[in-house]
């Protein structure tokens, strides 16, 4: 299992996204609110724009949303896991405790970077609706951006289901999900530039 995961690391290793990243990307999509910019009437269009571009998006707001449900699990079971270790185990029943939380730890690695990596497919799958259908490059269309949308949500709500209680089951997911096409389609087009309308 120990060599599985390894493995899996591995095969993300192309797929992982720094927080920063994915932050420069959404304040390009969603402009914050707060910076020292005139909020004018242009502002109001494109904040209307956008709004569309999410409102015939839903698969790419349920991936965000999906994707913020799983990492606040996570955290939540990794919390619970911490806050219930024995400090000196003294029966097989503790011991078994121990070694179930390691193996729930030992995954902390391979969430970040998929929960990441759904947030990034996610966020493309904004910009690529809020560009006009000429800009789109070959190779990427907008269907694959959908695919690999819906395979993110899919695979995100297997992983997360069996994180906790089935860490194999978990990982065979994520390993489908990784053999993707569509993924694969968006993961060679995700740091290209792309001018917003």
């Amino acid at each position: 299992m120990e060599s599985e995961q390894s493995k899996l690391c591995n095969e993300l290793r192309p797929f992982r996204v720094e927080t920063n990243v994915i932050e420069e990307m959404a304040c390009k999509i969603f402009p914050p609110m707060g910076s020292n910019e005139i909020f004018d009437i242009n502002s109001i269009y494109r904040e209307h724009e956008t709004n569309l571009a999410l409102a015939d998006n839903v698969v790419a707001l349920t991936l965000l949303s999906d994707a913020s449900h799983a990492t606040k699990n996570y955290l939540a079971g990794l919390q619970e896991r911490i806050d219930s270790l024995p400090m000196d185990p003294k029966n097989a029943k503790e011991r078994r405790m121990i070694k179930s939380a390691s193996r729930y730890f030992s995954a902390a690695i391979l969430a970040r970077d998929f929960y990441a990596w759904s947030v990034v497919v996610a966020l493309v799958a904004v910009r690529q609706s809020l560009l006009p259908q000429e800009v789109i490059e070959e190779g990427c269309s907008r269907n694959d951006i959908v695919r690999a949308s819906e395979r993110s949500r899919m695979a995100l709500s297997t992983f997360d289901s069996y994180l906790a209680v089935n860490l194999d089951r978990s990982l065979k997911a994520l390993q489908q999900y990784l053999n993707g096409k569509a993924v694969k389609h968006v993961m060679l087009h995700v740091n290209e530039p792309q001018e917003y309308k």
